[in-house]
């Protein structure tokens, strides 16, 4: 039996087919998401941790406007610490370089990306892993099928049909066997470049964009987290208490500055005022000012 027959059987070329479409279709898969991270990755390799304060909200826009990172980005934001000075630094660039990065990350930056949200779930995943299980299933099937093909050629009815009936079942029986070898061949084969594949497509930008996430955000225990709370909790209560111990005091003093600059003036002249009314009240008819006013 020469290769090219073999080759050529159907039920080798439907093997061959449904392997060359599973890796085609990895490949396509892989090729979308290399695309992707790659112009993630070189995103982020292009900011520089002292500009982040002042940068964040492109960075920010970038980010939720990719659809490999929207969803990761939501819940990495809500573990980031943001300092209060972030917004002026924000809002005026030319003084950016007199703050550092103060936005701390609380949670590892793998937590939220990594293969599952970055990979697994752009992709037909629990497809592509069935893939090789397929492949290696064909292998029974089409041995089995081409078996009872074989048998049902079998004729044994005259003395003259034996041998061609014999060579016949045999040649079937070989090619059966061959479709189970080339199943578990392929399969074996579909792993091993999937996997290269896969580690030269994928898994080298997911980690490169864990890095640069790492080398961006500072990450802060919540012990440490705490520490600090607790810091400067201690400190705006003291803050508070010298501004409270001192509020009577300036109180007082605002209130005496206020009847010695304003009211006290105000009734002088209003008493200067009615003096010179009854005076010349006095001096002209007499009697008392009420008794005129009335």
């Amino acid at each position: 039996m020469t290769l090219l027959k073999i080759l050529t059987e159907p039920a080798i070329l439907i093997i061959t087919a449904v392997f060359l479409f599973f890796i085609m279709t990895v490949l396509k898969n892989y090729a979308k998401v290399e695309k992707n991270l790659k112009s993630v990755y070189a995103f982020l390799s292009s900011l520089n941790k002292k500009e982040l304060s002042y940068r964040f909200q492109e960075l920010d826009k970038y980010m939720s406007s990719n659809n490999f990172t929207a969803t990761a980005w939501e819940d990495f934001k809500k573990a980031l610490i943001f300092p209060e000075k972030l917004y002026v630094a924000s809002q005026n660039a030319k003084t950016a370089g007199e703050f550092n990065a103060d936005i701390y990350l609380t949670i590892d930056a793998s937590y939220f990306f990594n293969e599952e949200t970055l990979v697994y779930s752009k992709i037909n995943h629990k497809f592509i892993q069935t893939m090789p299980t397929l492949l290696t299933g064909l292998g029974p099937f089409f041995t089995f099928l081409k078996m009872a093909i074989a048998f049902t050629e079998v004729n044994f009815s005259m003395e003259e049909n034996v041998g061609s009936s014999l060579n016949g079942l045999i040649a079937n029986i070989q090619i059966a066997a061959l479709c189970s070898v080339f199943a578990v061949g392929f399969s074996l084969l579909f792993m091993f470049i999937e996997k290269i594949m896969y580690n030269q497509m994928c898994k080298k930008y997911y980690l490169a964009i864990q890095k640069e996430l790492i080398r961006l955000f500072d990450v802060v225990t919540s012990e440490k987290f705490l520490i600090d709370l607790v810091k400067e909790s201690k400190i705006q209560n003291t803050t508070n208490e010298k501004l409270l111990k001192a509020l009577p005091e300036d109180f007082a003093k605002a209130i005496a500055k206020s009847l010695n600059e304003t009211t006290i003036p105000y009734l002088e002249n209003i008493l200067y005022s009615l003096n010179k009314l009854n005076e010349s009240a006095s001096n002209s008819n007499g009697g008392d000012i009420v008794d005129k006013l009335f």
